[in-house]
């Protein structure tokens, strides 16, 4: 009996060490935390079988060290086969999204559920946008974080860099391939010291800076 405990009891903690590890992927989808573990597995608890979804996740949506890839491949398909894609359930069509949330996260239906799907015309579309741009970041000055935006109208090998007033990198926020979107993106300057950063956008032909102020 007491055999049998011990193993009951490391199987329970296996398990619960596997659904706290894999827990980060409900803020890996736009919007995910509205149906939280639900959105990829049957049972809204999580754990176990997985939905169409969370299957298509699994089957060529995770990167090697087990993060979700939302792009626009896996927010084109339509996984559950209700007539809508994962990323209209989700309030992004265009895969776009990087942080935050997206669209109106009132109208997020689950992308695994064929009897949960949004009603016709409710999908909050972004404009495309038609050309490059950086904004300004918000709030700034700021403390010790702040949201910085920009519109890609094209596809292409994007960075995203913030340097500190002596022109040194302390700071990579995108390094990658992008597809035409808007971006949002988050900067946490909690291990900095007050002062002017530049961050600078580079994507394709395009180049452009900005600075900020860090004021603690």
């Amino acid at each position: 009996m007491k055999k049998y405990i011990y193993y009951l009891t490391i199987f329970s903690a296996i398990i619960t060490t596997v659904l706290i590890a894999r827990s980060f992927r409900v803020n890996e989808i736009p919007n995910g935390s509205v149906s939280s573990c639900a959105n990829c597995h049957v049972n809204p608890a999580g754990g176990g079988a997985r939905n169409s979804f969370g299957a298509a996740i699994q089957n060529g949506h995770l990167d090697g060290d087990g993060h979700v890839i939302w792009n626009a491949e896996i927010a084109a398909l339509d996984s559950d086969g209700d007539g809508f894609t994962n990323g209209e359930e989700l309030q992004d069509p265009n895969g776009t999204w990087t942080s935050g949330t997206i669209g109106n996260p009132d109208l997020v239906t689950n992308p695994g559920d064929p009897n949960s799907h949004p009603e016709p015309n409710s999908v909050e579309v972004e404009i495309t946008p038609t050309e490059y741009s950086l904004s300004q970041n918000y709030p700034n000055p700021f403390n010790p974080s702040t949201v910085i935006k920009y519109n890609l109208p094209e596809k292409g090998f994007t960075t995203l860099t913030v340097y500190n007033s002596l022109g040194e990198k302390v700071s990579q926020l995108v390094n990658g391939f992008q597809y035409q979107g808007s971006y949002s993106v988050k900067f946490s300057a909690e291990n900095l010291s007050s002062g002017i950063y530049i961050y600078k956008l580079q994507s394709g032909n395009f180049s452009m800076t900005r600075k900020m102020i860090l004021m603690k």
